[in-house]
């Protein structure tokens, strides 16, 4: 647990609670309830405060939000043999002989797994992506001209779902190695929808890491490139153009800079304005249901719960959707605004939808397993049956 933790690094650093706090700049209230497991969890920007002052990385203080699935993924490994081998034969033994190229095929092979990332379903997708990493690089290899560059362009895509499906369990090397490719590969072809998309996975993952300064560096600067004309912008355009700059506008939040991610979201707003509703593809997800979400995230990572709670009626007002997975992380955050202003029974009914819309992801989130135990801690067990349910599911001791 993070108290566990901070106690044992301070402990070695020798140093009292008064000091450490000090040396954060955070009340000394704050580490004295984490080290207590009064509370079990904290803003990341403070969490990051605290690790800086013990003179440690921010990973050895809080376990990624991500590694509580209920087992290890067995597909790893061939997953990190695919990402990491140079050769078609290595690609889980697809030889350039054995296999025909049909992009029709291997197209809808990725639009499909790109919507089982969407839906949250790991384990599916850890054992689809050594076969399609292998198809889409095999592509890659013998098609020439057109063909070729939309062989890198799916090539791209299922490097990004790589990427995305590592980090998600805790694996961040093999998640950054395949957002390296993602990027190298899009540069291979033409499209720069599918250029801008490489960068807007690489800041994510950037942001995952808690670096943020750098994902927000690099969200900026390919939506200042890759910023379209309004009145001629395509939807594709739009939507990744608008996920870049949601995607530092989160990263400014996490690092505390509330006016640039009010900036950057306001410019996003009105992408999604010409939008008109939600867009899903295989570039990004955006648009005004997302903004909205997007502005409940970053107010509660800001620390700015009653906010947080108040912008969640602007959610409800757009009656487009978006995939289970962006709605479960923004019922999640709403819930830690709930947890925080003591709403209790709200909190245990929004994290109870959360797990119905994705019951798989829900396992992986540390933020998830944190305010479940915190709400443990406050209402007693048979109280709310939905409180019960969630915490046999996450299987929290």
């Amino acid at each position: 647990m993070i108290g566990e933790q901070i106690v044992r690094l301070r402990s070695a650093a020798h140093l009292t609670q008064e000091q450490l706090a000090e040396r954060a700049g955070i009340s000394v209230d704050v580490i004295r309830r984490l080290e207590q497991g009064v509370r079990h969890s904290a803003r990341l920007n403070t969490l990051t405060k605290i690790a800086a002052a013990l003179g440690a990385e921010l990973a050895v203080i809080i376990a990624p939000r991500t590694t509580f699935a209920p087992e290890p993924d067995r597909g790893i490994p061939a997953i990190r043999e695919a990402i990491t081998s140079s050769t078609v034969d290595q690609l889980g033994g697809l030889a350039e002989t054995d296999a025909d190229i049909d992009l029709k095929r291997l197209t809808a092979s990725v639009d499909s797994a790109w919507h089982i990332w969407q839906r949250g379903e790991y384990s599916i997708l850890g054992r689809l992506l050594p076969a399609l990493i292998a198809e889409a690089r095999h592509a890659t290899r013998e098609c020439a001209g057109d063909d070729q560059e939309h062989a890198f362009s799916l090539l791209a895509t299922v490097f990004e779902l790589a990427a995305g499906v590592t980090v998600m369990l805790g694996h961040e090397d093999l998640a950054w190695l395949s957002v390296e490719r993602a990027v190298a590969a899009s540069e291979q072809c033409g499209d720069e929808v599918t250029k801008a998309s490489a960068v807007y996975w690489a800041a994510w993952i950037l942001r995952r890491q808690g670096r943020y300064r750098d994902s927000l560096t690099a969200a900026t600067r390919a939506a200042e490139i890759h910023e379209p004309r309004m009145t001629r912008a395509t939807p594709a355009q739009l939507t990744v153009w608008g996920g870049l700059l949601v995607n530092a506008a989160g990263a400014a939040a996490r690092d505390d800079r509330a006016v640039a991610a009010t900036e950057l979201l306001d410019f996003a707003r009105t992408a999604a304005v010409r939008l008109g509703q939600d867009r899903v593809d295989r570039w990004s997800v955006f648009g005004p249901r997302l903004v909205a979400q997007s502005a409940v995230v970053n107010a509660t990572e800001l620390g700015d719960f009653e906010t947080a709670v108040r912008l969640a009626a602007d959610v409800e007002a757009v009656r487009s959707r978006v995939p289970a997975t962006w709605e479960s992380r923004y019922l999640l955050a709403l819930a830690q605004a709930e947890v925080e202003l003591g709403q209790d029974i709200p909190a245990v009914a929004t994290l109870h939808q959360a797990r119905l819309l994705t019951p798989e992801w829900i396992r992986y989130h540390r933020l998830a397993r944190d305010l479940t135990a915190e709400l443990n801690a406050r209402i007693p067990a048979g109280r709310q049956p939905e409180l019960d349910e969630l915490t046999r599911h996450i299987q929290l001791a």
